[in-house]
């Protein structure tokens, strides 16, 4: 599966979702850079969000912070959840 990522293009289909999407995306994300999502939010559909976290990183944790015991780390960490969970039980 890890070399078949590379071959995955979602640009390519984002128009045809339908359901409302929540995007999270760490500001200071190395990996994916957040311009990836900037670019791809307006082919999603109206109903979609985008909740940028400030500063996070991919995996929302400080770098070098890989257990998540940062006090930065488990506030991106609350904040995903909380948003994650607020998305997911509100109607779009």
């Amino acid at each position: 599966m890890l070399n078949e990522v590379f071959w995955i293009q979602p640009h390519t289909v984002l128009g045809e979702i339908q359901a409302p999407t929540l995007i999270v995306h760490g500001t200071a994300d190395t990996l994916v850079p957040i311009d990836t999502t900037l670019a791809a939010m307006p082919k999603l559909n109206t109903a979609s969000r985008l909740l940028k976290i400030e500063g996070a990183q991919h995996g929302f944790a400080v770098d070098g912070d890989p257990t998540y015991r940062d006090p930065q780390s488990q506030a991106w960490q609350a904040e995903v959840i909380a948003a994650v969970a607020d998305w997911v039980t509100q109607p779009h």
